[in-house]
């Protein structure tokens, strides 16, 4: 794994626990609210519901190489977004407990030697093991995008901890912007940038998490008055 003293199986505990958690509050958003919009740019909460749901496929699909052809899978996804988004609630909440369901099932068929299989197309770099700290990501993310009670600082420290890493590995486009050293309150710390400089950041791991990812602003953090960090991931 990618991440530093992460454990696979308490990732997928994590996990398992953080989609509970996301099918708790959004089985409470009323008709009308899961039509209204979220910080993502032209997306509604139906449209996040509905990608959380296509990204459990893809990557269910990825493990059992039923895609030979991942850019039509990716084209496919945009059109189930749209026509997706558009169901009913109750349908919404079933796809969300389906896929996710079925991408459990597929992990648990994963045998210890198969975890350190390499990936490939795009996701070069990484093992078999990197994707439950990718779906991780996409769930803790983005229930707190559906706003629906769900809020940055409600992460699980550990898990909050990991996805700073995460993000930090991924983020290829400040790989050679200014240097900053990420430092969270329990002393993880973390390098960024090849660039010039060195700006000096902290805060809760959540947070950090938080505004790295363009979910809180810079004040939610120290340090970061004038060092920018892109838009939402």
């Amino acid at each position: 794994m990618i991440v530093p003293g992460a454990d696979l199986v308490e990732v997928r505990q994590l996990k398992r626990a953080a989609t509970q958690r996301l099918l708790g509050d959004t089985i409470t958003i009323s008709d009308d609210d899961w039509l209204g919009p979220t910080a993502l740019p032209g997306w509604t909460r139906a449209h996040v519901a509905t990608h959380l749901a296509r990204n459990a496929d893809v990557l269910r699909r990825y493990i059992t190489r039923l895609a030979s052809r991942p850019e039509l899978e990716r084209d496919d996804l945009v059109m189930d977004l749209e026509a997706g988004s558009r169901r009913s609630p109750l349908d919404m909440q079933i796809d969300l407990d389906t896929s996710s369901g079925l991408l459990n099932d597929t992990f648990d068929k994963i045998t210890p030697e198969q975890w350190s299989t390499p990936l490939h197309g795009g996701l070069e770099g990484l093992t078999l093991s990197d994707l439950p700290m990718m779906r991780l990501n996409e769930v803790v993310l983005h229930h707190v995008d559906l706003d629906c009670g769900f809020v940055i600082g409600d992460i699980d420290p550990r898990a909050a901890e990991w996805l700073l890493a995460w993000n930090v590995h991924r983020r290829v486009d400040l790989a050679e912007g200014p240097g900053m050293r990420l430092t969270t309150g329990s002393g993880q710390v973390l390098r960024v940038g090849s660039g010039p400089g060195m700006s000096e950041v902290s805060g809760s791991a959540a947070n950090l998490l938080g505004w790295l990812t363009g979910r809180l602003p810079r004040t939610a953090v120290s340090g970061a008055e004038h060092v920018s960090i892109g838009s939402l991931r």
